[in-house]
């Protein structure tokens, strides 16, 4: 399925990639002879262009282009052509129209995009755009609809809505595919010890326990939601392996509960996305379907989407609230202190 999604999309990038280059160019106009002409009076230089608000919103738009921002760039145009009825966009706005730097339109992309994660209105969904989202967010989903479990008659569809997803924030599982810091067939008895021998309880919430470097960078991330009005706070961390094992036999879905689970690795954090008296959920549950779609309205879900990676977080599509620790060049640091270091690997091919 991500294959065809993946050539779905770049099918149509080529199609207007190759329509725009066959555009034939008006004939040039022919040459002239004039005679030479007096020598014009130098130039007064020419006053510096100032920002026109239009041309800010279209420069703040391609920053989104440039993925300097998950934001939509249909967001960022409605959001600030409507930017009178919110003060902090407003000043952040009027700012980037006087300086008119890279780091004033950042700071107004920042302030969008703390709009777009406490606006209760909005889904992460809506990183996708208007067209996707609505499809996804008011689709009629039934209540088996989650993959995995008892079939239900809308899975293919939500393999869709994840496999889209995944083009614009993408997946690193830290216990399976190309990425893996730990794979099934590596984790023998020594490397659970080293595994579990690494752990740290979380501070705050000492229940839970993390390995360290992933504690180090949760900390950091919790302190950063936390300035910006976002509560991390942890529903499930690590989890032993016989744990894991148990649980996924009593689940029988492996899309939900995992036999060899990356919480068993030290490296994943199921988060609550429920937020104060404005949206009750049922936490980490994969029925009903409708009520999985809805999580992604939660801030916590929305901040992790948009900020998460910046410390190294990754998501698990089809649960939104299960998040894995696992930045590019993880694996190598992770078996640093175990004897021989991290294994041999032979190539691996994701799965389509």
């Amino acid at each position: 399925m991500k294959t065809i999604v993946r050539l779905a999309s770049l099918f149509l990038g080529c199609s207007m990639f190759f329509s725009g280059c066959a555009t034939s160019r008006p004939p040039a106009a022919p040459e002239i002879s004039a005679a030479p002409a007096a020598p014009a009076a130098p130039a007064a230089p020419a006053a510096p262009k100032m920002q026109t608000p239009m041309g800010l919103i279209e420069a703040t738009a391609q920053l989104a282009e440039a993925h300097d921002t998950r934001l939509s760039v249909n967001y960022i145009w409605a959001t600030l052509k409507d930017r009178q009825q919110d003060a902090d966009i407003k000043t952040a706005f009027e700012r980037a129209l006087a300086e008119d730097t890279r780091e004033s339109k950042l700071a107004l992309v920042r302030a969008l995009e703390l709009k777009f994660i406490h606006d209760p209105k909005i889904s992460g969904l809506d990183i996708l755009g208007p067209e996707l989202s609505h499809h996804f967010r008011d689709f009629k989903w039934q209540e088996d609809d989650f993959p995995g479990g008892p079939q239900g008659p809308n899975e293919q569809f939500a393999d869709v809505m994840v496999d889209t997803l995944d083009l614009v924030r993408a997946e690193r599982r830290a216990n399976s595919s190309r990425d893996a810091v730990v794979l099934r067939a590596e984790a023998t008895d020594a490397v659970w010890n080293y595994m579990t021998n690494r752990w740290i309880a979380v501070p705050g919430q000492e229940r839970w326990k993390l390995n360290r470097i992933a504690l180090d960078s949760f900390v950091r991330m919790r302190e950063q939601a936390k300035r910006e009005g976002v509560d991390l706070i942890i529903l499930s961390s690590h989890r032993y392996p016989q744990t894991a094992q148990k649980n996924a036999a009593r689940a029988n879905n492996p899309n939900a509960v995992a036999s060899f689970s990356s919480h068993s690795l030290g490296l994943a954090i199921d988060f609550k996305m429920s937020h104060g008296d404005d949206l009750k959920l049922n936490e980490t549950a994969t029925r009903p379907m409708s009520e999985v779609v809805r999580m992604r309205e939660s801030p916590t879900h929305k901040w992790l989407l948009l900020r998460g990676e910046e410390f190294g977080w990754y998501p698990y599509q089809n649960e939104p609230w299960h998040w894995e620790y696992n930045p590019p060049g993880f694996r190598e640091i992770f078996w640093a202190e175990f004897p021989g270091g991290a294994p041999q690997r032979e190539i691996i091919i994701d799965e389509p």
